[in-house]
């Protein structure tokens, strides 16, 4: 009753407001006084008048509003839901992010993610891309670059190819069929394991990474495969790594974003739920 008593200079004003009667207002405000051992209000002709202790008074109540006010509308923040997407090729959405997603929506149940795969970069200005995952050296211009995995290749199959009679060594990998990814080279990988080739690597060739570690699986041959994306079929048996030899490369797995995004609170909270996995594995 105080603060719309101030607000309107009048009691009856005041209690047309709060739907009370005058006295009402007038008995309450006397208490109050009373309860302070202060005079709130004095009257002026028509008006009710704050003293210099109500102007005190009424300048504590303002403030105490704003941060209850201030307090509801983060409250309210909290509870609205929020939309993030990520950009990451298809086989790091298939094979490393998307197994992992249900531990994200346990903890962020607001947060709804947008999964965008594509082969090439996203244009964060164009794409309605909000954060990426992306392989390279992570000096993308304009962007915060965190990394988040290395990278290293080595082969891999089906346990069940050739009939469970796996090739021992390198050399022996060359009698089964190799599957080709188009944007590694199994040439490296052998001249890295001490084994110089005479002839071209021949096979069936994927562009999409995620179709060879499928045919790899499906024991169509034996497959280059990438630490990130294959350990969760190692560890569940679909796939078995043929040698302890790797070509390590320097690109890494890298989260990227725009630095003005670091205002963005969701976004800092996916980012930040990334490195934690990222760590995990």
């Amino acid at each position: 009753m105080f603060e719309v008593a101030c607000r309107h200079g009048s009691y009856s004003e005041a209690a047309r407001e709060l739907h009370v009667t005058h006295s009402a207002v007038s008995q309450r405000i006397r208490q109050l006084e009373e309860e302070l051992g202060l005079t709130l209000f004095e009257r002026q002709g028509n008006r009710m008048a704050l003293t210099s202790s109500g102007l005190k008074l009424q300048a504590g109540v303002k403030s105490a509003f704003a941060e209850l006010s201030a307090s509801l509308g983060s409250i309210k923040a909290d509870r609205t839901e929020a939309e993030i997407t990520v950009s990451l090729l298809p086989v790091m959405a298939a094979r490393w992010l998307v197994p992992r997603l249900p531990r994200f929506k346990a903890r962020f149940p607001r947060i709804n993610l947008h999964v965008k795969t594509a082969q090439s970069l996203a244009n964060f200005k164009s794409d309605g891309v909000d954060i990426a995952i992306r392989f390279g050296m992570g000096d993308w211009k304009g962007l915060r670059a965190i990394k988040l995995l290395d990278e290293e290749f080595f082969p891999v199959c089906s346990p069940g190819l050739n009939g469970g009679r796996l090739p021992k060594d390198p050399a022996s990998m060359l009698s089964e069929p190799l599957l080709i990814d188009r944007n590694l080279s199994w040439r490296a990988w052998f001249r890295s394991a001490g084994l110089k080739l005479d002839r071209d690597i021949v096979g069936t060739s994927f562009t999409d990474t995620n179709a060879l570690m499928e045919a790899a699986v499906a024991g169509q041959g034996i497959a280059l495969g990438r630490l990130s994306v294959t350990r969760s079929d190692l560890l569940a048996g679909k796939l078995v790594r043929l040698s302890e030899h790797s070509l390590r490369v320097s690109y890494c797995h890298y989260v990227a974003y725009p630095v003005a995004s670091e205002s963005n609170p969701a976004l800092v909270a996916f980012r930040d739920w990334l490195i934690e996995e990222a760590r995990r594995s």
